[in-house]
């Protein structure tokens, strides 16, 4: 292989593998031989039913959950590194690359605004304080908020909080970053905003993003490819306006929101008359 097909190759290879991925907890299998690519620069959104494994799939990706040491099998590999295979310190130095924006943005109460962003830099460096300083009004520049570095928590609205998670998360320049139901609780002035820089980070810095989402019309604004999951399994993949279009019975459940369908309304039971005590 030539030097430039290799380069080729590199750059073709998806940021994030997975494959075949079996995963029980709880006695409860949550993925049934799961296996998907996340393209480098891409916006991928990761949508499902509640309690399908979407959070749980960000775990395998952080290598909180890992084959070998948990009740689960195959391959996560990110960055060509597979994530069961990682010593405890290449672990932490591959995280150190991740950025992740909590579902409730999870700011630290007693910090103000500056300090829940350096936190990560005072956390993991030995940088000046000087330098903090400078990395962290960057970042704040970067989400619109280099103003409000002295306000607390409990100043910010919801999508200004969405905003600071995000300058948080992107302090250390990460290759990826992982979204956690991002669009939760916002009105539509701050989901514009929070949808914007997702793409902008995206485009400008050269992030891959995944982001767990429920929001069809949210994800059809930022996301390059959607992957449904349900049952374990991935039941359909595809361009978010293919997607909307397409007639599956999974899709037509999911996106037009019907009670019933391949995911059932009801949780498994024993037999309703029996055990009210009415069967014969």
């Amino acid at each position: 292989m030539s030097a430039v097909t290799a380069s080729i190759d590199s750059i073709a290879e998806p940021l994030v593998q997975v494959r075949d991925l079996h995963t029980r907890l709880g006695g409860k299998v949550i993925f049934d031989g799961l296996s998907l690519d996340v393209p480098r620069g891409s916006v991928t959104a990761i949508m499902g039913p509640s309690g399908t494994g979407k959070t749980t799939l960000l775990r395998h990706i952080t290598g909180q959950l890992r084959a070998g040491f948990d009740d689960v099998s195959g391959s996560v590999r990110v960055a060509g590194e597979d994530i069961a295979r990682l010593s405890r310190a290449a672990l932490f130095a591959l995280r150190e690359k991740i950025g992740f924006l909590f579902q409730n943005s999870a700011l630290l109460t007693d910090f103000n605004v500056f300090e829940n962003v350096a936190f990560p830099l005072r956390q993991h460096t030995e940088l000046p304080e000087v330098l903090i300083r400078d990395i962290v009004l960057t970042k704040l520049q970067a989400v619109g908020l280099r103003g409000a570095a002295n306000l607390s928590p409990s100043e910010l609205s919801g999508g200004m909080a969405r905003r600071v998670a995000l300058a948080r998360a992107i302090v250390f320049d990460p290759m990826l970053i992982l979204y956690d139901e991002p669009f939760v609780g916002l009105d539509p002035i701050a989901l514009n905003q929070v949808l914007r820089l997702i793409g902008t980070l995206n485009k400008t810095l050269g992030i891959t993003s995944i982001l767990v989402a429920h929001e069809l019309a949210a994800v059809r604004r930022v996301a390059d490819r959607v992957y449904l999951i349900a049952n374990g399994k991935l039941v359909a993949q595809g361009a978010p306006d293919e997607l909307a279009r397409e007639d599956s019975p999974w899709t037509r459940q999911f996106f037009g929101g019907e009670a019933d369908g391949p995911v059932p309304f009801h949780y498994p039971a024993p037999d309703y008359a029996t055990e009210l005590g009415f069967a014969r």
